[in-house]
């Protein structure tokens, strides 16, 4: 939706309106990373915003809602029962370090509770990087202006003339990346840091890319914050076979309680777009022991399926008014209806908001 069509809406009180409509379903939100300086970061940083926006974000959200913890409302689910209205839970996926350093001291001044879901594998790992990262900033840094790479057996070239096409080029290469089962991608991903060229995190980036140690972990779970878990290496579900899927769930859940010394309930799925997971995947949350299971899909939340309760993600593409309607559910319809116009029933999983 366009900014100057939020606009409009918001002066015709749309926003009001809806929050008044709405006020009985969940809104659960998904954050990456919180930044400390400027709001105008490049492709790479889509999904980590300004710690400014970020608290006027917060501000908001204590204003006109209620802020709840996941467990409270996966209980009132699990009970039957509703939630307080306006309720709202606030996540962060990966595990990333700045989750601790920047977005702790904010959500704590205004008492926000809120839900880390960790990649234990690349927690306590220097200069560990998801690959999705890796990917993403091997094909946008590399400073040619094209680049022929080998994808799904077939070879093409992308355009990498401006930074626009670069970001485009990384999105192309990315997700057919994600639809490739582990040992096939790691392969490609090898092959495109070949030639591309592989592109460590600079000193100046790493509080955007540094993932949290136990030790942070820890201390956030003895200050009241919820710890999930995000698998062990951020895979696709859908791509894994049993076996593989059964060991990235059981063993980031082991590794969550075993520092903790609590039980992990909660697993925010990979990338989670409606491609990223279905009925096998479900079951096997199930059958491993978690409660729940959060998805991506922008949508709010009414007594939803617990192995599918949706979120809302947050990055730098939504400036306040955009997020105040974000929170309505009137952005992520407007992008499903999109998608179905286009004709794209997988259209959601090339959204930029589902790239980390």
């Amino acid at each position: 939706m366009k900014r100057s069509a939020i606009s409009l809406m918001n002066r015709l009180g749309a926003v009001r309106v809806a929050r008044a409509v709405q006020r009985s379903r969940a809104v659960v939100l998904t954050y990456h990373g919180v930044l400390n300086g400027a709001a105008d970061y490049d492709y790479l940083n889509h999904n980590f915003i300004a710690a400014e926006s970020f608290d006027e974000q917060m501000r908001y959200v204590c204003r006109y809602y209620s802020p709840i913890t996941l467990r409270e409302l996966v209980a009132a689910y699990r009970e039957g029962r509703r939630p307080p209205d306006r309720s709202v839970v606030v996540t962060f996926d990966d595990g990333f370090a700045n989750n601790f350093s920047v977005a702790f001291p904010i959500l704590r001044r205004h008492s926000v509770p809120f839900t880390v879901f960790v990649t234990t594998g690349l927690l306590d790992t220097p200069g560990a990087m998801l690959w999705t990262e890796r990917a993403k900033r091997s094909v946008f840094l590399n400073p040619e202006r094209s680049v022929r790479l080998q994808l799904d057996g077939a070879g093409r070239t992308f355009d990498l003339s401006s930074p626009a096409a670069r970001a485009d080029a990384s999105k192309g290469v990315l997700q057919r990346l994600k639809r490739m089962p582990p040992a096939a991608r790691n392969r490609a991903l090898d092959d495109i840091e070949r030639v591309c060229g592989p592109r460590p995190v600079q000193e100046h980036e790493r509080d955007r890319y540094e993932f949290l140690t136990w030790a942070q972990v820890r201390e956030l779970a003895a200050a009241g914050v919820e710890i999930g878990s995000h698998t062990v290496s951020h895979p696709i579900l859908t791509t894994l076979d049993e076996g593989t899927l059964r060991d990235e769930l059981v063993e980031s859940k082991r590794c969550v309680e075993a520092a903790l010394g609590r039980e992990c309930v909660s697993l925010a799925y990979p990338n989670g777009s409606p491609a990223d997971f279905g009925p096998r995947e479900k079951t096997a949350l199930r059958d491993s022991g978690y409660l729940c299971g959060l998805s991506l899909n922008g949508s709010l939340n009414d007594r939803p399926d617990l192995y599918e309760v949706d979120r809302i993600n947050v990055g730098r593409h939504l400036d306040l008014p955009a997020f105040q309607m974000a929170m309505t559910g009137i952005l992520g319809a407007a992008r499903r209806t999109r998608n179905r116009m286009l004709g794209s029933g997988q259209a959601a999983t090339s959204t930029p908001a589902l790239e980390g």
